[in-house]
């Protein structure tokens, strides 16, 4: 249960989850088969499964831009599947990660940088 489900569940609206990095929980591993995997993404849209010790599907790594060989991790939010999930991140993506998280990220820093000045 990640933050973009409790967003979407608080608020009762859409979401979807994604990541830089794959978070160690429910039997994932970033060992030598999933680093396999990764090298195994060469276009983007290329993606493979993230299971759980249940092999449940809980999310995917994917590939979302040809300058970039580090996959982001997606994974259903609320009231959103999969593969709606991956396609919107695919069609926000300029860069590895999706423009509105890319942008949040270069806004908050900038604003850390501003209050640390004021100390």
């Amino acid at each position: 249960f990640g933050l973009a489900c409790q967003t979407g569940v608080t608020c009762d609206i859409p979401c979807i989850g994604v990541a830089k990095n794959l978070y160690q929980m429910d039997g994932c591993l970033r060992d030598e088969e999933h680093k396999g995997a990764i090298d195994g993404l060469k276009t983007p849209g290329d993606r493979f499964e993230i299971r759980n010790v249940e092999n449940v599907v809980i999310g995917c790594a994917m590939r979302t831009t040809s300058s970039s060989t580090k996959p982001v991790y997606v994974s259903e939010g609320h009231r959103v599947s999969l593969d709606t999930a991956c396609d919107v991140v695919m069609k926000c993506s300029k860069y590895r990660v999706p423009e509105p998280i890319r942008l949040a990220d270069i806004i908050s820093r900038e604003a850390l940088r501003q209050l640390e000045r004021k100390d």
